[in-house]
């Protein structure tokens, strides 16, 4: 942006002479003609640069919350030119222009709601019949948008401020109503601004948005979907006349979900332009790191500052406020990413590898798709049969590159589900809160785990998850036996989901049930459940062990930013993947088939018993037959003899048989 001074961008704000303007003269018309062009056409003034039309009714008309120094509180204020501002303003009149769409990260506290509220309220008073809206996934994000929307729409000048029709929590329609022979008929511009909590992904179907603002992206639970399920609310066929505005701030991204991260990093795919905004710009609105004469962004002194500011934290102990720090004052996108939490496992290694993950691109495979039952000839689909994959950016299943069934072994995968509920008291809800902010609740999750293999073949790591609360546990149950046939492994379910059980053993699918891991059975267990495992403190202190030792080992294995996200916030919040790791762990702990080549025939195991022979020699009976020994078939002891010293010596040990 070329540096004149910030009032040339606000004449009427600075027009000393605008109190003599005097109601019904040609001056008064002449002058609101030239504003209104402006607010419409845009404005360039003498020296500067071109500002986009609702750029310039947001810095001349609007009033927005503003610290005042002096009173030390905010009050009412015109909004100051700054460089940052333009920039967005451009953007968005380039994406309505190009037809795509916008994705937008930014740092804490930036005045961009004000400013999403501005785009919409602009298009809603110069355009007539026009549809925005605005979603958000809680009902105090939408109630706050609609109060800055409404908070500028009031302080408007008369001439611009539009009679309403309708004003509720989810419909602003302007327009007026006019007796024309003894009817009440609606006149006006019939404008309409929709407020939507997107409980349901669909939530604007049937509406026609030039602009549709997603408030508070990062926090969406199901974002993709709700993306998709809305597109065509700003598609014509085959062309996009509307803007979607993806909005997300760094500190607000929550990881329950990281759909906003990925399509961020994804962005053409679904036809969005990314943008950052990093806290270096405009970093306070003060010298050296602002000037507000200018509406210029020192960049370099306050990224500076920020750097000092994270040498400082970082060299104390409290390594959580350093990446909080990070977080809320990102100078690049991997800080927004950053994931935070007073975790058990080793978060520095955790927070290099999605640091990998994100700085390169070779590192991103995971992808996302369905599994479909095979068909038979009369179109139908045949449950039980061996799925097909069917890759698909919103499908509920995730899976690496190479992460898919190995043709040519057997028992190369095994897997585990943690299970949701219905019920309240299993599902954790929080007290007070709506069903939609519901936040932290419970998801089913699926793990598919490979075993090692051999050197030459990648394994020792998750390939695939499937984590999602479907409206029918029945689909979860379904998608869940999907998995286990398509990777031909057995499943390690946690022992509380009868109706898990249930539905296996209906369609059937028992030999795709783990029975219980005696290995991982608490000292003095009375446990006599056939499959599953019982969750108790032993078996979630098992858990929690044998992830850390992974990820002190096998850390850079982790190709799932959710998993790894999860891992950040394990015992604060419910960390559903986690959990079916865990037990994917334990079920490769437990399982005692050999990984081996797909034909090769399975060979069986016995642990042998111990007992003293009537001479006293120490003798191990197998009850088994072993087809290495001589005399396959028949049930044989071995005879070891012990030194003098009582060390074991193979060397000396005796074969007999016994009829």
């Amino acid at each position: 942006m070329i540096a004149i001074s910030s009032d040339r961008y606000t004449p009427v704000v600075n027009d000393k002479n605008l109190k003599d303007l005097r109601k019904g003269t040609a001056d008064y018309y002449e002058w609101w003609n030239t504003q209104i062009d402006r607010c419409v056409n845009g404005y360039k003034p003498h020296g500067g640069v071109f500002i986009p039309g609702r750029y310039y009714f947001y810095l001349n008309f609007c009033k927005i919350l503003l610290f005042d120094e002096a009173k030390n509180r905010k009050t009412f204020g015109s909004p100051m030119y700054r460089d940052q501002d333009h920039e967005y303003m451009n953007e968005i009149d380039l994406a309505e222009k190009g037809g795509y769409g916008l994705i937008v990260l930014k740092s804490r506290r930036k005045g961009f709601s004000f400013a999403a509220a501005n785009v919409l309220l602009h298009d809603w008073t110069f355009n007539p019949g026009s549809e925005n809206g605005v979603g958000a996934q809680t009902e105090g994000y939408v109630n706050d948008f609609k109060f800055k929307l409404m908070l500028t729409y009031n302080m408007l000048p008369q001439e611009l401020r539009n009679r309403w029709l309708i004003n509720n929590a989810k419909l602003l329609k302007s327009g007026y109503k006019e007796k024309i022979d003894g009817d009440w008929v609606e006149k006006g511009f019939m404008s309409q601004l929709y407020f939507r909590i997107m409980e349901k992904p669909d939530a604007f179907r049937g509406t026609s948005l030039k602009f549709m603002v997603f408030e508070e992206a990062g926090e969406f639970l199901q974002l993709k979907r709700s993306y998709f399920a809305n597109e065509e609310c700003f598609r014509e066929g085959a062309k996009q006349f509307g803007v979607p505005i993806i909005g997300g701030t760094s500190n607000q991204l929550s990881h329950d979900t990281t759909d906003f991260i990925d399509m961020y990093k994804n962005a053409e795919e679904y036809n969005l332009k990314p943008l950052f905004f990093p806290a270096s710009k405009c970093y306070g609105v003060f010298q050296p790191y602002f000037d507000p004469k200018t509406g210029a962004s020192n960049v370099e002194e306050s990224t500076k500052d920020i750097l000092e500011r994270r040498a400082k934290l970082k060299a104390g102990n409290d390594k959580e406020k350093y990446y909080s720090f990070m977080q809320e004052m990102p100078l690049e996108p991997a800080d927004a990413f950053l994931l935070i939490g007073a975790s058990p496992f080793d978060a520095e290694k955790i927070q290099q590898q999605l640091a990998k993950i994100e700085t390169n691109k070779y590192m991103r495979i995971v992808r996302r798709g369905t599994l479909e039952w095979k068909t038979n000839k009369e179109g139908k689909q045949v449950f039980g049969s061996k799925p097909d994959f069917h890759e698909d950016k919103a499908g509920w299943l995730e899976v690496i590159d190479d992460g898919h069934p190995l043709t040519h072994y057997k028992n190369a995968h095994v897997a585990a589900v943690d299970p949701y509920h219905v019920s309240d008291d299993l599902d954790e809800k929080k007290p007070g809160k709506k069903a939609v902010e519901q936040k932290d609740r419970s998801k089913g999750s699926m793990c598919i785990y490979r075993r090692y293999i051999d050197t030459n073949t990648m394994g020792e790591l998750p390939v695939a998850f499937y984590t999602d609360r479907p409206y029918s546990k029945e689909e979860f149950y379904e998608n869940c036996a999907k998995l286990a046939i398509y990777y031909d492994s057995q499943i390690l379910i946690e022992n509380n989901d009868d109706g898990f059980l249930k539905f296996f053993i209906d369609k059937k699918l028992t030999r795709y049930l783990k029975e219980r891991p005696r290995s991982a059975d608490s000292p003095y267990s009375q446990a006599s459940n056939k499959y599953g495992l019982h969750m108790k403190d032993h078996q979630k202190r098992l858990v929690t062990e044998l992830v850390d030792e992974y990820i002190k080992k096998h850390w850079e294995d982790i190709y799932f930013t959710n998993l790894l996200g999860e891992l950040l916030k394990f015992g604060t919040a419910n960390t559903d993947r986690v959990m079916s790791f865990g037990m994917a762990l334990i079920h490769d702990m437990d399982n005692t088939r050999r990984v081996k080549p797909d034909g090769e025939e399975e060979e069986t195991f016995s642990l042998p018993t111990f007992s003293k022979g009537a001479n006293g020699q120490i003798i191990s009976v197998h009850t088994q037959s072993d087809k290495n020994w001589a005399g396959k078939g028949k049930r044989g002891k071995i005879n070891y003899n012990f030194g003098t010293q009582n060390e074991f010596s193979p060397s000396k040990h005796t074969r007999s048989e016994e009829g």
